[in-house]
């Protein structure tokens, strides 16, 4: 046996120099420092995602506690909304029925905004509509949640504001026009908030991202193209979007999809958009739900794609703490997304969505209290 091979395999007498040893050490403390950097990155990115679901969980439900109280109950229903002096909790009783309002509950609104540069003067009523509205009730214990479709013609109460930011005044309009007051920013974000609160009868709005929806096609791309089944003939904007038809599709099919409706008729052309807008919904929720279980950081990638294109209060934290709950439950249109109950009309000059109060109710019960002895 050579001494080459004894350095390596036998251990060597006093005064020989111990060559093998030194170096087997030095692989050992190599291969040690290495293994302990790892656990530490683990270690530290396990307590940063702690961290950053604690923190998302207190602003996501930050503001239900002192809301719950704040619901205002439609008169046709004949409810009640009454205080509990010994245990602080505010009950509504209706048909016989007491319920108390579910706090683990957060409320997500996203908006789609239809804007264009040389359309935003800065006057009063131009920083772009709401065409697209969608109220996420997601229960952070469960992870269940139901997605609210919200017609951008529903009439309701809208805070009005001139080019200087100064309150005007209150008047029963379209919600699509809360955002086209204020700022177009972190301003006209707040007013369509206040109005969809409002429409939901006091229930607080935690959390909203609004996108102007020229930000689709990034989107669209970032999880590979969104596959549907074209559900009325579109071909007057594209050829390749039959009734019937399955479509991958690009960025530019994406926005005829998502956004294309006809400016004549009785009012409810809107409403098939927003039913196109379920299916695509539906279908990019799966994609990207998918997508994010082989990898976790799907959503902050697609949140800083879209972040020069967005107004939105939710930071990393919370798209941690959300995408970490809705992980916990498979998403389906059919069963977890509603429409906001009414009739669409044609008002004196446009459409307008009368929403049905009662039914509305109803919905609002079963999403956001639960039943109590």
């Amino acid at each position: 046996m050579s001494r080459q091979q004894n350095d390596y395999n036998v251990i060597p007498s006093r005064g020989s120099g111990a060559v093998g040893v030194k170096k087997n050490n030095k692989t050992l403390k190599v291969f040690g420092v290495v293994a302990g950097v790892i656990i530490t990155l683990l270690v530290l990115i396990a307590v940063t995602l702690v961290i950053l679901m604690y923190k998302g969980q207190k602003d996501a439900l930050g503001a239900n506690r002192s809301a719950m109280g704040g619901i205002v109950v439609p008169a046709e229903t004949n409810a009640s909304v009454e205080d509990d002096p010994e245990d602080t909790n505010t009950y509504i009783y209706y048909n016989d029925k007491k319920y108390m309002y579910n706090d683990k509950i957060t409320t997500i609104m996203f908006a789609g905004i239809d804007k264009h540069d040389d359309q935003m003067t800065g006057e009063f009523g131009t920083y772009g509509q709401a065409d697209c509205i969608i109220v996420c009730a997601l229960d952070t214990e469960t992870g269940k949640y139901k997605m609210m479709a919200v017609s951008r013609d529903s009439m309701v109460d809208v805070d009005q504001y001139d080019s200087k930011g100064n309150f005007v005044k209150t008047n029963k309009e379209q919600i699509c026009l809360a955002h086209a007051y204020v700022d177009g920013k972190e301003g006209s974000a707040e007013n369509l908030k206040r109005s969809v609160s409002r429409l939901l009868f006091g229930i607080p709005v935690n959390s909203y991202a609004v996108i102007d929806l020229d930000a689709l096609g990034i989107l669209n791309d970032d999880v590979g193209g969104v596959r549907v089944t074209v559900n009325e003939d579109l071909t007057a904007r594209d050829p390749s979007l039959y009734e019937g038809a399955d479509v991958v599709l690009n960025a530019q099919q994406a926005e005829t999809f998502v956004r294309y409706r006809e400016m004549y008729g009785d009012g409810s052309m809107n409403d098939r958009r927003m039913e196109r807008q379920k299916i695509y919904l539906d279908s990019f929720i799966k994609q990207t739900m998918a997508l994010t279980k082989k990898d976790i950081k799907t959503p902050i990638k697609m949140y800083n794609d879209a972040k020069d294109y967005m107004t939105t209060d939710i930071d990393v934290s919370r798209i941690t703490y959300y995408a970490s709950i809705f992980l916990k439950s498979g998403f389906s249109a059919d069963k977890n997304f509603i429409k906001v109950p009414g009739k669409a009309t044609l008002g004196e000059k446009y459409a307008e969505y009368n929403v049905d109060n009662k039914k509305l109710f109803d919905i609002i019960l079963d999403m956001y209290y639960v039943e109590v002895e």
